[in-house]
């Protein structure tokens, strides 16, 4: 018999669960990583190797083998000096569900097949990690094989522990989870465990800024993350007790995170204020999560009375340090509410 996820909404929050919610915050992109700086050659051949099936048949490998060399071309003209760069540069990533046609200009009217092998080669490039596309994006594709080949590539073992876990839902339900968690690890890289309870937060807001408000409403993605401990002990039993606070004022964001120098709050809060009419309310907390958190607070936090933005040479270096430490946003997690 399989275990029964816990996933009913209806039990009153905890006073606790809602006071503690400033603490979650999603994990901050990464603006390079191993994959996306491989050469072509080591690319090629690592994507080859993942995604090329001898027993498949021919025929669809040489499908993934031009559509990953076209899509490789037209990346290769594009400014950047990774594939992310190249990427996000293109203009790919803001044109959603007709990305295709970036690509196809300036060649007449494109044959039927080749759309297809654009779309193919993006399915390896994707779930082979070398680009990670934005949840905007993610959300208005429809091609059901980009998320069974991440799930295969990225954390195979345990997409299948999640699945046989939600045995007992409908197969709606179980196929709205696993997606939910695939769009994650293809967003934040890493494995099913490197989720976050931010990460959870983030995407459930995509995808109501989205107008995907049913999906987002279904938390059996986040009761399975909780059952099988990738989500700390500390972390609520229901997703819905941290959102249900609704959308906090930049005031309160800013507050959030503890920040000591008056002066220096209030030039946020102004400069905050003044963004954001022009973004939405996660980039918004975005940018208030980089500048609050991993700039100001982490001064304050390495020294303590600092009320200056104007920064001696060692202490902008020792800084720009512990920005590069791939540690640095733990010790901002742990730190980053004083």
């Amino acid at each position: 018999m399989n275990p029964t996820v816990n996933v009913d909404v209806a039990r009153p929050v905890e006073p606790h669960e809602v006071g503690n919610a400033l603490e979650w915050e999603p994990r901050v992109g990464k603006a390079s990583w191993w994959q996306t700086r491989q050469s072509r050659e080591s690319l090629v051949e690592r994507l080859l190797g993942l995604f090329t099936d001898p027993g498949a048949g021919l025929t669809r490998d040489k499908t993934r083998r031009r559509g990953l060399g076209k899509l490789l071309n037209w990346l290769e003209g594009q400014p950047g000096e990774t594939w992310q760069d190249r990427w996000m540069a293109s203009g790919a990533d803001d044109a959603g569900f007709e990305w295709t046609d970036l690509p196809l200009q300036g060649r007449g009217t494109p044959k039927s097949h080749w759309r297809d092998e654009l779309s193919t080669g993006l399915v390896l490039l994707v779930a082979g990690q070398a680009i990670r596309p934005s949840y905007p994006w993610l959300l208005r594709q429809r091609v059901t094989v980009l998320l069974t080949e991440s799930r295969a590539a990225s954390d195979p073992d345990a997409f299948q522990r999640l699945e046989q876990l939600a045995q007992h839902a409908t197969a709606t339900a179980r196929s709205d989870a696993l997606n939910k968690l695939t769009w994650i690890v293809i967003r934040k890289g890493g494995l099913v465990s490197d989720i976050t309870v931010g990460d959870c937060i983030e995407l459930t807001t995509a995808l109501e800024e989205h107008h995907f408000r049913g999906s987002a409403g279904r938390p059996l993605f986040y009761a399975l993350l909780k059952e099988t401990g990738v989500l700390p002990s500390s972390a609520p039993l229901r997703l819905r007790a941290l959102r249900i606070e609704g959308r906090r004022s930049v005031e309160q964001i800013v507050d959030g995170y503890g920040i000591e120098c008056r002066a220096v709050r209030d030039l946020l809060v102004e400069y905050l204020t003044e963004r954001a009419p022009e973004l939405d309310h996660v980039s918004l907390r975005s940018i208030a999560r980089k500048l609050c958190r991993l700039f100001w607070r982490d001064l304050e936090i390495h020294h303590p009375g600092i009320d200056s933005l104007r920064l001696a040479p060692e202490v902008a270096q020792a800084w720009k340090e512990r920005l590069a430490s791939p540690f640095v946003t733990l010790r901002a997690t742990r730190c980053g509410r004083g």
